[in-house]
């Protein structure tokens, strides 16, 4: 009774356009979402052991594990969530977000994240440690007119008068 009109049909061939790709959001450990950022230079990742000494200019992210000594002169040394350091730092910048037992000594900066465990003498000119970190350390800030003169001339031993702060966690003081 009732027909429905039939539809034309087209001399063109029917092209489907796939839906575009899903783009998911990264989880850092702490359940964060991150940006995901290729580094500027060396990246050292989970599964590596480096045992020995790295020398650079680059900045260099850690997320593996590394023992022995890192100096780079004009880079930043990022330890990831997943980083394990034994080592003696020294670079422009520090940013430890994972587990770091030795000296850190950050010209410009260090910062130690909410996640991040350091175990060692810290030197900087300034320091960031956020909320949940946890720091065993001597902490020495050194001046801005100390740091510029100490490259320009170096200074002899104890020369120069850096503030010096210890920090003590809850632990420490009840035991």
């Amino acid at each position: 009774m009732w027909r429905k009109p039939e539809e034309p049909k087209s001399s063109s061939p029917v092209v489907e356009v796939p839906p575009p790709p899903r783009v998911e959001a990264v989880r850092t450990v702490a359940g964060l979402t991150a940006e995901v950022v290729q580094p500027s230079g060396g990246v050292i990742t989970s599964s590596l052991l480096i045992k020995g000494e790295i020398r650079g200019r680059e900045d260099l992210y850690i997320d593996g594990e590394v023992q022995g000594t890192i100096h780079l002169t004009d880079g930043r040394v990022t330890v990831g969530p997943h980083g394990k350091v034994s080592a003696d730092v020294d670079a422009r910048e520090i940013v430890v977000r994972g587990k770091v037992k030795g000296a850190l000594r950050g010209r410009e900066r260090v910062e130690v994240g909410r996640t991040g465990e350091v175990r060692g003498d810290i030197a900087t000119l300034r320091i960031a440690i956020e909320e949940g970190a946890q720091v065993h350390s001597k902490v020495e800030i050194t001046r801005a007119e100390e740091s510029r003169s100490a490259r320009a001339t170096e200074k002899p031993a104890g020369a120069g008068t850096p503030q010096s702060l210890a920090m003590k966690t809850r632990e420490d003081l009840t035991n």
